[in-house]
């Protein structure tokens, strides 16, 4: 166990971002593409707060571990990977069996089990959107951060800006926050990242990251890869499978006429902890 490790009582199993056993290998899988999909706007997030120089990192809410894993290959500091579900914890451990600079352990994020003053880069990814209480998450991430450290949420969205043209006003309000806020997630998380990091103390940057537009091939492949998500969330919000076929269908067709724009703000935040903190 790390040196860094304030002793911890055993916890159970959370169950993560309140999915079913049956959904687990599909999210996975989903989280796999997102975090290749979101590389290029990550990389440069990491090369500003100094990852690479840094020689203690904590990871909050890893998950599957595939964002932590480009984390671990862009650093020869330490890296510490904390989340509540242990089977997500077992899962990061076989994607990072060949990294010898990382740890992993189960953990709630409101209760960091880390010292003060801790670290040198504390971040998470897609994570705040999830959590009950992000305002606790942040100033405890604060906390373990030491003196002049930075604490970087990396993508955090926000479905109030998503732009969908040309528009199916049915279909949109599934995918425009209704699936997730009835999962219990906040789909309006990325506007607030300035306040909890201004809150928590921290000198606060935020920005949008995505500052392309993808063109329709991209898009579509993208839909293709994701197709059993987009079609579990239809299903999940009632709608028939003659009215997901029919969707289906004008969508793609959309895209294959070159029409179709997406726009989806992902937000970032970078906040440097003051050195009287």
């Amino acid at each position: 166990m790390s040196v860094f490790v304030i002793k911890m009582k055993k916890k159970k199993n959370i169950e993560f971002h309140k999915r079913s056993k049956e959904d687990f290998k599909d999210f996975i899988k989903k989280l796999e593409l997102q975090a290749l999909e979101t590389a290029e706007e990550r990389l440069p997030l990491y090369l500003e707060v100094g990852l690479k120089d840094a020689k203690n990192i904590l990871d909050v809410g890893c998950g599957s571990g595939t964002v932590t894993k480009d984390i671990a290959h862009l650093t020869k500091g330490k890296v510490i990977g904390i989340d509540g579900s242990g089977d997500m914890i077992e899962v990061a451990k076989n994607i990072l069996k060949d990294y010898k600079n990382v740890e992993l352990y189960v953990s709630s994020a409101e209760t960091i089990p880390f010292r003060d003053n801790t670290f040198d880069i504390v971040t998470c990814n897609l994570f705040f959107m999830w959590v009950d209480n992000p305002q606790k998450v942040i100033n405890e991430m604060t906390r373990v951060t030491k003196p002049g450290g930075r604490v970087l949420a990396s993508l955090e969205p926000d479905y109030g800006g998503k732009l969908h043209y040309p528009e199916n006003p049915k279909i949109d309000a599934v995918f425009a926050g209704k699936a997730i806020k009835e999962r219990g997630g906040d789909p309006h998380i990325g506007r607030k990242l300035r306040l909890l990091f201004v809150r928590a103390g921290l000198e606060t940057k935020v920005g949008i990251g995505n500052n392309r537009i993808w063109n329709c091939e991209e898009d579509k492949s993208y839909y293709l890869h994701a197709r059993d998500f987009y079609v579990k969330a239809l299903k999940g919000a009632g709608l028939s499978e003659e009215e997901i076929d029919k969707w289906e269908y004008e969508y793609l067709k959309s895209l294959d006429e070159g029409v179709q724009l997406n726009f989806f703000p992902q937000f970032y935040a970078i906040g440097r902890k003051p050195e009287d903190l």
